[in-house]
């Protein structure tokens, strides 16, 4: 099921601590769980693996954040049109992302990874016109559709939209829940559709989800113990390294180095 050159038992036990990693991460922030997950896995398995691998994952933590959220219903009607065209995108591109291949899937994570990693590293104070938010809902979520059906990441273009809102701490929290649970149902159809994310997955799959879980909740635990914005940093100079190791990887396959 999973191309690796190790013993399986001790790919599985791989796979539950990254989970956990990701799970502390998304506790601490708020996001990066399927950033996290995705980049550390294709240190041992395939991008498309990666991706298919964390469907039931990102469904199950994400439907925990939304149904935690202050305004569920709330947050819902405020960001409907994001939500609409997000599923849009998913829905088409995620039936074309198998055909890509690996290298290229890899190259696309990683420049999603550094793009992400450097906005929050660096960004200014840009705001926008909350006039023509509907235009900004259509055009990111758009965006946001259409890069994360490719890749799963689809939460680079939905943070820096909620960044250029000035969305609140729990606002924040609260959108990121409902916009990547709505993304990440679509996209599980469209890469079963196209084996990326296969029965045979689900088992392993759940365990993943329940560490994820786990490692939320300790998350939650730390980020009331330390300075998260520091935690962040660090977090996202990480991300800027392992970003440029897909790069590289990918450019050294596809004969561009």
């Amino acid at each position: 099921m999973f191309d690796a050159n190790i013993d399986i038992y001790l790919l599985y036990t791989i796979f539950i601590f990254i989970f956990i990693i990701s799970g502390v991460v998304k506790g601490i922030t708020g996001i990066g769980l399927p950033l996290t997950s995705i980049a550390l896995l294709t240190f041992f398995i395939s991008p498309l693996q990666a991706i298919g691998l964390n469907m039931i994952p990102v469904i199950i933590a994400n439907l925990q954040q939304f149904l935690l959220a202050k305004s569920p219903l709330n947050t819902a009607k405020k960001y409907k049109l994001f939500a609409v065209f997000l599923m849009i995108g998913i829905i088409i591109t995620s039936f074309q992302a198998a055909s890509l291949g690996d290298d290229l899937v890899k190259l696309l994570i990683g420049i999603m990874v550094i793009i992400f990693s450097l906005d929050n590293l660096f960004r200014k104070s840009w705001t926008l016109d909350i006039r023509f938010d509907k235009y900004w809902q259509i055009g990111m979520g758009s965006l946001a559709g259409i890069l994360g059906g490719l890749t799963s990441i689809w939460g680079v273009p939905i943070i820096i939209y909620l960044i250029l809102r000035k969305a609140t701490p729990q606002e924040f929290v609260d959108t990121t829940g409902f916009l990547f649970l709505i993304a990440v149902i679509p996209a599980t159809f469209g890469y079963y559709y196209t084996d990326v994310f296969t029965f045979d997955m689900v088992p392993i799959a759940i365990f993943c989800a329940i560490s994820a879980i786990i490692g939320m909740r300790i998350g939650r635990f730390i980020r009331q113990k330390i300075d998260t914005e520091t935690f962040k940093r660090a977090l996202l100079i990480l991300f800027l390294l392992i970003g440029f190791r897909l790069i590289a990887s990918a450019a050294v396959t596809m004969g561009f180095i």
